[in-house]
């Protein structure tokens, strides 16, 4: 597990945007190209990026999921032409990327074709003066962010791309997920890989000296931009197992540094 500090200057009454990028599936036909290059065109510049996992499809002909009405590929070279549309979709926005983390999909080609997607993507992304991280799997994030005069605020991002199957219920995703939270010191908990978009704040008290002060937690489950369902005879992955549908897009967790400590929230 990759634990890392990043910083981030801004100025009193300031909101930070932290936006999660989750399940793109590039590569697959029904990713919704053109609703994902609208959200990151509507990003502003106080907006922070951190990638939790499957934004390449990579799903080859020897995958036994592989459909070829799904393939959105040009060429032979499914994994090459994936990484090259994910780096030019991202550069943009590179010098705010926190780093970016594994999905299901990615190590799956890690493991069996032995090469790393994510890693070469954040070798293509990364500059002189800035790094994309490659988190791995499963993360900590550690965001300082600094006023001029130095007052500073610390807020904890524990990330994970996701486990098990698809909930069919609705909450079920967030019943799952939040059983983790007891694990972790950590303020923000986003998780992928069920394609869900949700978010809830959980009430969370202490002490800052002799006195009662409220710290609540976020957990976001991050979206997707991947169609469950084909509009056409051909049946996707998630239409074969009866997947519910799920909205297309993706969640931003909103950090305002007050007097005490932030307000935190999310918005879907």
């Amino acid at each position: 597990m990759i634990c890392t500090t990043y910083h981030v200057p801004y100025k009193y009454g300031q909101t930070i945007k932290i936006r999660p990028l989750f399940d793109f599936h590039e590569g697959n036909k029904y990713c919704d190209k053109m609703a994902l290059r609208k959200d990151l065109s509507n990003l502003d510049d106080n907006t922070y990026l951190i990638g939790g996992g499957d934004l390449a499809d990579a799903i080859i002909t020897q995958d036994w999921r592989y459909a070829k009405h799904a393939d959105a590929s040009a060429g032979d070279a499914v994994i090459d032409e994936q990484i090259d549309v994910l780096t030019d979709l991202l550069i943009p926005y590179r010098e705010r990327i926190i780093g970016l983390g594994d999905g299901n999909h990615e190590k799956t080609i890690l493991k069996k074709c032995g090469t790393d997607i994510i890693q070469r993507l954040c070798d293509n992304l990364s500059t002189d003066n800035h790094l994309c991280l490659h988190l791995g799997y499963s993360w900590l994030v550690r965001l300082l962010l600094r006023e001029d005069n130095g007052r500073g605020r610390s807020i904890i991002i524990k990330g994970h791309h996701g486990w098990g199957g698809v909930c069919r219920t609705e909450g079920g995703e967030l019943t799952k997920y939040s059983r983790d939270m007891m694990y972790w010191d950590a303020d923000v908990f986003l998780f992928g890989h069920g394609h869900k978009r949700d978010g809830k704040r959980i009430p969370r008290l202490g002490m800052t000296g002799d006195k009662l002060t409220s710290r609540p937690m976020l957990i976001g489950l991050c979206g997707t931009y991947l169609k469950t369902y084909s509009g056409t005879k051909d049946s996707t992955y998630g239409e074969e197992r009866g997947y519910p549908p799920v909205e297309i897009g993706g969640i931003t967790v909103n950090i305002k540094p007050n007097s005490r400590w932030v307000d935190l929230w999310i918005d879907i």
